[in-house]
């Protein structure tokens, strides 16, 4: 049976009143998000996960929403794996949500999660990434246009300008003819990606073409929906124009971040000690039992988390450094994202996904810039990542020894060690270690000259 987590309800219910579901699909595994091993909803951003900062935005839009709906918006369904039911549950009640949480057992797509909900997935539901970042107004705009058209089954999709390994959409004007998951860059059938904010009148009924299709391929969701066509329920779509960032590579933390601090206020808390002869400019939210040394200067759009250090002569600009780091003395932290409890000393950081408890030996460095100034591509593979400036992306607890360095693009996995003066050229996995050996030196008598730093000041008088 289904485990659920039920919570005290927020919105009163009236029986008499149809209802309407949020389901948040938060169970995946997210396999091309190697080296970061945490949940990409429960990433921390700006101290509050990403499910967080979606679930409040929702919730912050209910009222557009039941207007919209011949009865109220009951209650959230999350769709949570084993390990983050737990956590999941307590965002949800730090919000205080209506929710109850289904879990999927195993990640085996968007078809399995929906059928591992099939006992509370009755009337009307929008569906939603729990990782996603959109524009605050598209649960609304969806809604409308579902009621304007009469459709039994909605899409937003996007006009994208290259290739993203998505859901595409088959179309003739604005009815959809099908969903072609991951088509193959020059294959797709449109240039419409299908987002993930998807009605549907009759919950139970997609259930239903969930439990009779079958497919080989990982698009059981795709041939339900097909299968809706092809018996006549009116599946019509419109383009979105708003913000659309997916969370499928590392990299795209960088994306998020940026636009999570670009909404930023200055905010600096009464418990943090910034010293006189700290600069503070832009946008910056400092949190509590932050220590901001001489000399430091921080540039916004930035988020300092709480009690973390940033050292004498440190920079740290357009960046989101998460609680109980330490950026000791004079280094540069640049447009990268810092997981919790990370320390620094005299290094620079640019452009890099750092998952969290990353040490870095003094000197080391990290490149984030071809000297071709061509695009970065990542991994044996060559991943375009459509970025011209990518720094390291490391998994927690990995450390980066004195005097090393790391090429643009490359990842480093959990627990892993780069000694002290190595090149990173290559990603390295999960609990290794790189080291370099050096080679035989030799060891001669040596005679010093006379010479004396006094000569060099005589020339100065």
């Amino acid at each position: 049976m289904t485990e659920k987590i039920k919570i005290a309800t927020l919105i009163a219910r009236n029986d008499k009143k149809e209802t309407m579901k949020i389901i948040v699909l938060a169970g995946g595994e997210g396999k091309r998000m190697w080296p970061i091993q945490t949940d990409k909803c429960l990433l921390p951003f700006l101290g509050k996960p990403l499910l967080y900062h979606n679930l409040k935005q929702i919730k912050l839009h209910l009222e557009g929403v039941r207007a919209h709906l011949p009865g109220e918006l009951d209650s959230f369904v999350i769709i949570a794996n084993p390990q983050s039911k737990e956590k999941i549950a307590e965002i949800a009640r730090e919000l205080d949500l209506n929710f109850q949480i289904a879990v999927q057992n195993e990640p085996k797509g968007m078809a399995d999660a929906l059928l591992s909900a099939k006992d509370l997935l009755d009337g009307e539901i929008l569906i939603v990434n729990a990782e996603d970042v959109l524009d605050k107004h598209i649960y609304q705009d969806v809604l409308d246009a579902a009621q304007k058209t009469k459709a039994d089954v909605f899409f937003p999709g996007i006009s994208f300008g290259k290739y993203f390994p998505g859901g595409y959409l088959k179309l003739e004007a604005d009815r959809v003819l099908g969903i072609v998951e991951k088509p193959g860059e020059g294959n797709e059938p449109s240039d419409v990606v299908k987002l993930v904010t998807d009605y549907f009148r009759d919950g139970n009924s997609l259930i239903s073409y969930l439990q009779k299709v079958s497919s080989e391929e990982d698009d059981q969701y795709e041939v339900a929906i097909s299968e809706m066509i092809t018996d006549g329920l009116n599946v019509r779509f419109a383009n979105y124009k708003g913000i659309w960032l997916p969370l499928k590579y590392p990299w795209h933390i960088l994306d998020i971040t940026a636009y999570l601090l670009s909404q930023v206020e200055q905010n600096i808390s009464s418990q943090a000690k910034i010293s006189e002869k700290a600069t503070i400019e832009g946008n910056v939210i400092i949190e509590d039992g932050v220590k901001v040394l001489e000399g430091a200067v921080i540039k916004g759009p930035a988020y300092i988390g709480k009690n973390c250090i940033v050292g004498n002569n440190s920079m740290v600009r357009e960046s989101n450094l998460e609680e109980g780091c330490v950026t000791g003395f004079s280094s540069d932290i640049t447009r990268s994202y810092i997981g919790t409890n990370s320390w620094f000393h005299t290094n620079y950081i640019g452009d890099s996904v750092l998952e969290g408890d990353l040490g870095m030996g003094s000197g080391a460095v990290i490149a984030n810039l071809r000297l071709n100034n061509q695009g970065v591509a990542v991994g044996e593979e060559k991943i375009n990542t459509g970025r011209n400036k990518l720094g390291l992306m490391a998994g927690k607890g990995a450390r980066i020894g004195v005097n090393a360095s790391t090429m643009p693009g490359v990842r480093v996995g959990s627990g892993s060690l780069v000694g002290p003066g190595v090149v990173l050229r290559k990603d390295l996995q999960e609990n290794k270690k790189i080291t370099f050996k050096e080679e035989s030196y030799e060891v001669a008598d040596y005679q010093s000259t006379a010479t004396s730093y006094d000569q060099f000041r005589d020339k100065l008088k």
